[in-house]
Parts: C-alpha cells; structure tokens; sequence
C-alpha cells in the first residue's frame, strides 16, 4: 500500500510539475564485501557461548550455523531519492526516501531489518529511523525562509563540527542520517551561525508527557572564509519520561532462550543526559586542522538498576596538508572513552555510525553475519567506534579520473577486563565478572582505496583492508585466551548521482 501511494504521489506530482517545479536527487549504490576470518581466530571450533551470561565478557563471534564457515560475503544496494518541491521565494519542501535499514538492505534479503535491540543506553543520543516500513521516510520538511532566519519544520536532519554525533549522512555510502523531529531556526549574524532546535524524539504509547522524549539545545558556529576558521559550540539536553519504553538495555540482563535469542531487558525509564560538543577547524596554507570533544553527562536512566551517571566522551583530530595538486598527505587521531564495568557510572562512548577511520576495523557488526547472538534484528552496518585510542596516516594521489587512498591505523582499547573485577563487554552491552585480564591491543590495519570517475555522475570504487590482529580479540574469560588470526576486507562498488 506504502509502494502505491508513492508511485502514485511521484505521478500526480510530475504532472503537476509545470506550476509546481520539482528538482529530483538522490544516490544509487550497489556493492559486494567479502571478509576473510570475519571471527578474526585461528580455531574452527564455536566456544563463544554468547547465551551464557557468565561468559558475556568473551569476544569471540560465533560460527554462523550449519556449514561453520569463518568466512563472510554479502551484497549490498543504498539507494534515496530527494524531490525538492519549491513553493515559492520564501517556501520548499524537501524529503529524502528510502528502501529498508541502513538506506538500503541487503541483495537476496528481503525482511527490513532494525537497529540493535539492548543497547538503548549505549547508543542514547542517536536517532535513526528503524527501518520497519517498506518504504523509509527519513527527512519530510519544510524550509520557511524570511529576513531573519531560516525555519525548518518536520522531519531533517543535523551535521554538525566532524560528524563525530550529529552526522546527516551525505556522502553516498552512509548509511544513516541523523533524524530530528522538530523545529530548528537558521539565524545568521554576519559570521556567526545560530540555530536553536526543538525535537519530539518519539511518539510511541500514549501521547501524554508520561511517555515523552524530547530535545532541546542550540549550536553557535563562528565561520570565516577570510580567516579559513571555524569554530563552535552545541549544547543540547535530551530528557525521556519515566513511562517512555523505546529505550531497552541489557547491560546485565540473561539470555533466556538460545533457540530464539530472547533475553531479559529493561527499559531505562526516566533518563536527563547533557551534550556539550565543541569543535575547531583551521586551514594554514596547505594544511588544514580539525577538531571535536563531544561530552556526554547527566543521567542515563537504570541501567545498573537506579538512575546511573553518564560520563562519556571523545576526542578527535583529523590534519592533512595538501603537498601537491596530486598528493595528500594526513594524520588523524582519537580518543574514545570505554567503560570500566564500575556500577556508579556509564562511561563508554559510542561514535555516529557514518564516521569510520579503516576499512575493517570497527567498519561492521561482525555479529551480524552468524546472527546467533541473541540480537537477530541487528544489522551488519549497526557498528560504532568506541573504547579506543588510534592513530591513522594516510596518503591520497589524484588525477583527473581516479583517487587512490593508502592508510595505516593502529588502535589499542581505552578499558580491558581485570582479573576478578566487574568489566564491560562493549561489543554485547553487557557486564561480566573477569576470570582473566585482556590485552588491550587491537591491531594494525593497512588500507587501499581507489575511486574512479566513470563520468560526473556514475563512479565505479574498491577496496581492500587487512588487519594484523591485536590480542585483545583472543579474550574469552579464560586463563587461555584463543589464538587471534589476521583478517582482510575486499569490496567493489559502483555509485549513480542523479
């Protein structure tokens, strides 16, 4: 019925286009990923035991069902589609359409999959559209334009400083867009860029304020072109009532039935978390410098069973100079706060899904692809930087049709599990008593891109990464850890712009 209606909005649009005009965008990508040892162990056995909550801290991925191959592949499409409906000088409407999760889905999957279930306090300031419905509405708005402001009513979405949180997804593999339901206010006062925004993050249950989730902040960007400066700072708090139900945790809950997945959850209840996000950009010369510190503080609902402190955060830098018309060269770094596992707070960062730094590492949701563990609903792209401290030195040559991307990345985790403590899994969301301590290498990873124009509009890329793993993989929560074993990536795509 949502199919019918579209095509049957597109029709009676396009023929009304001559009083209405309307400009059509929008991406359509199709891929193919292969990931040698996606378990990253040299063992063909399955001990990940994943159902037992008293082995929650081990990270091994499980075998994936009948055949016990270590070896993924998949194939992939992302496809939206953006009619811009210009109203007249001080009116446009826009909107952004999609098929399924992640705008897209899988090719020979067709169930729409949903974002990952259990980990509501882990991934609390983020808002994406689930991908429940066949067709996926992720921006409905209109943009009011008057001598003092812009107004942006509906639903849009926000990017802001790196895109470290607040990331609108512009490139055209991302996979996500930021939502935000709501107003937000466009004011500029000569270089300064102000915009308060209200949102109703959700309204499921009852419309009363018993069930309510809101939030509302505002964000100032100075930007100079003459200085190549920008600055700014976003402050926003987003409250959800006690009665509010879409957010489910189960940090320290128990699997209760391995056939199905099923596990015990909570809601969070009553949460009041703060964001101060603070960022820089500079450009001297050839080289260009970008920073970001995004805080997260309040309280974040029950997680440990009353209200609980969140004390989250991260630092990221981004640098590269320019040396040639051809040659870039940069290096980027971050610090990303994991959590020790201590009850008196939540402290584990988790970065938007659209920034990545490798073509591996923390690139996907590995326990997608046996989808064994408990969270059948989740998605392969459902992946986010977290608990790291990495560095990343990367070269970028170009010429007329093609760009070709080299890049090492090392990573070491901010917090591992200690002997006879309560630690965090932050791969599962979930806490454990540790029988051993965890090494706290991640690995180094080597990338190679490349990206060809086949014309301005279609671009034909690849791929590949391959990562010496860290020992911090080997952890099962015993004084044996596995052995770990060396991963690569390969991936083509093809790109349409219209």
């Amino acid at each position: 019925m949502k199919v019918v209606l579209l095509f049957f909005l597109v029709f009676i649009l396009s023929n009304n286009s001559h009083a209405l005009p309307i400009d059509w965008h929008g991406v359509l990508g199709f891929d193919t990923t292969s990931i040698d040892s996606y378990r990253r162990l040299d063992k063909k056995s399955d001990d990940s035991n994943f159902m037992n909550a008293n082995n929650g801290g081990t990270q091994e991925l499980p075998l994936g069902g009948s055949g016990g191959k270590d070896s993924a592949n998949w194939q992939s499409y992302v496809f939206r589609i953006e009619p811009h409906i210009i109203i007249n000088d001080s009116a446009t409407i826009k909107s952004e359409w999609t098929t399924g999760y992640g705008r897209g889905g899988r090719l020979g999957d067709a169930t729409a999959q949903s974002n990952e279930p259990g980990f509501g306090n882990a991934l609390y300031p983020y808002a994406f559209n689930d991908g429940s419905d066949a067709i996926v509405l992720n921006k409905l708005y209109a943009e009011l334009y008057s001598d003092t402001a812009t107004y942006v009513l509906g639903r849009h979405s926000a990017h802001y400083g790196l895109g470290v949180v607040y990331n609108s997804g512009e490139d055209a593999w991302d996979r996500f867009s930021f939502v935000r339901d709501g107003i937000t206010a466009k004011i500029k006062l000569s270089n300064f860029n102000i915009e308060p925004f209200w949102a109703r993050v959700n309204s499921k249950g009852s419309l009363t304020k018993a069930t309510r989730v809101k939030e509302i902040g505002v964000s100032l960007v100075y930007d100079s072109i003459e200085r190549d400066m920008s600055f700014g700072l976003l402050y926003a708090k987003k409250k959800s009532s006690a009665a509010n139900n879409e957010y489910q945790q189960n940090i320290s809950g128990t699997f209760v039935n391995p056939d199905t997945g099923t596990y015990t959850g909570s809601s969070l209840g009553k949460t009041d978390v703060k964001i101060i996000d603070v960022f820089f950009k500079k450009s001297f010369g050839m080289l260009d410098f970008g920073i970001e510190v995004p805080i997260l503080s309040g309280t974040v609902g029950s997680v440990f069973g009353t209200d609980t402190k969140y004390k989250a955060k991260a630092i990221i830098a981004e640098s590269k100079i320019k040396a040639s018309n051809s040659w870039t060269f940069g290096i980027n770094a971050g610090q990303v706060s994991g959590d020790d596992g201590n009850s008196t707070s939540f402290d584990a960062m988790y970065l938007n899904p659209n920034y990545q730094i490798a073509n591996l590492l923390f690139r996907y949701n590995l326990r997608a692809v046996s989808s064994q563990d408990g969270t059948t609903s989740s998605n392969v792209y459902d992946s986010h930087i977290h608990n790291t401290m990495y560095a990343k030195a990367f070269a970028s040559y170009t010429l007329e049709k093609w760009q070709w991307d080299l890049g090492v990345i090392w990573a070491k985790a901010d917090q591992t599990a200690q002997l006879g403590k309560t630690s965090y899994n932050h791969t599962t969301n979930k806490t454990f008593t540790a029988n051993a301590n965890q090494e706290d290498d991640l690995g180094t990873e080597i990338d190679l891109n490349f990206k060809y124009l086949w014309n301005s509009e279609i671009s034909v890329g690849g791929g590949v990464g391959y990562l010496f793993t860290g020992d911090y993989y080997g952890f099962n929560n015993t004084s044996s850890p596995n052995k770990v074993k060396n991963s690569y990536v390969l991936q083509l795509n093809t790109a349409i712009h219209f």
